[in-house]
């Protein structure tokens, strides 16, 4: 019953003084209210947009390739030219590299006034453009140094792990600039791993391809020499004739074959080239948003008012204590 009583008195006590000191806590609290309004008016205003996109599945693709490379003589096998799934891990990585920093500084985000990202940023943050001179893509100035460091800040890329859906969101200070960074972002993000992906196939279908044309122009000249032998000999029924026209003709059977094989081989690529390509599907646009993502306003407010709040409270209740802690120091 006594500890009861004490704790009762205790928190009479406490109520009491917070009571007496109600003045001094809402002028503070009310002091800082007004500070949380100044901070919430002086903060920059920023929009965000974002997209969201997920990577297609190609193996049901390959499947109905396959089926229709069978039909005109086309073994697609079972080689792979890098056209797996995508890791989770690729896409904040290509975010952080200078190729796309660069290409994304170099896109237009106001067509009207042809104003492109790095120019932005160095008119709005006032970056210094003296130390931006040179031009190597081993080396990265002051000037990129900074503009990569901002767009740290102002891109962002997350992966839905378990779903797979990748969401891309930009944020600046214009509504339609974060819009369309956004869109222009993704657009880089997927060219640089369709390119990554396809590397491969791509350098397999460049051989192929010349492989083809030398022979093809081989092909044309012994089709040449074959028919002027055969015109400059019409009436001529001698052995050396029907060998040489039969040397000529073996010649062009076997480039034909070579041909057509290495016909067959670049539609083999070429099909190749597109399973490896990965498919993206966009499930949510890029749009100019609406309402501004900071500063929130009437949060900031509430969060400073509460804060101080708190804190002179606290102050009150323990101003006894401290004042005697510190005497008890000062002598």
């Amino acid at each position: 019953m006594d500890i009861i009583k004490e704790d009762e008195i205790d928190l009479v006590e406490i109520l009491k003084k917070i009571y007496e000191s109600r003045k001094f806590i809402l002028i503070i609290s009310f002091s800082f209210a007004l500070l949380g309004v100044a901070v919430a008016i002086l903060s920059p205003i920023k929009f965000s947009s974002e997209t969201i996109f997920i990577t297609q599945n190609q193996e049901s693709n390959s499947s109905s390739l396959s089926g229709v490379a069978s039909l005109v003589g086309i073994n697609l096998g079972t080689s792979n030219f890098g056209g797996e799934i995508i890791p989770s891990s690729m896409y904040p990585q290509v975010i952080q590299s200078p190729k796309f920093k660069r290409l994304l500084l170099n896109s237009n985000i106001d067509f009207d006034n042809k104003i492109n990202l790095k120019q932005y940023l160095i008119d709005y943050y006032k970056l210094n453009t003296e130390n931006d001179k040179i031009n190597s893509d081993l080396y990265v100035s002051e000037l990129e140094n900074d503009c990569f460091e901002i767009i740290d800040e102002i891109i962002s890329v997350n992966v839905n792990q378990k779903d797979g859906f990748i969401t891309l969101s930009s944020t600046l200070p214009v509504a339609e600039y974060s819009a369309i960074l956004t869109k222009k972002a993704k657009e880089i993000l997927q060219e640089i791993i369709i390119n990554n992906k396809i590397e491969s196939a791509n350098q397999n279908l460049i051989f192929s391809q010349q492989q083809l044309e030398e022979k093809k122009l081989i092909f044309d000249e012994i089709q040449a020499k074959l028919a002027y032998f055969s015109d400059s000999n019409l009436n001529s029924v001698n052995s050396f004739v029907i060998n040489e026209r039969d040397k000529l003709e073996a010649e062009f059977q076997i480039i034909n074959a070579v041909v057509t094989e290495l016909s067959k081989q670049v539609e083999q690529v070429k099909l190749q080239v597109s399973k490896d390509t990965p498919v993206f599907s966009t499930i949510k646009e890029a749009v100019i948003p609406n309402e501004r993502t900071s500063p929130k306003r009437t949060l900031l407010v509430i969060i400073f008012g509460f804060i101080c709040l708190v804190i002179s409270t606290g102050f009150i209740l323990t101003k006894d204590i401290l004042f005697d802690v510190f005497n008890e120091v000062k002598s």
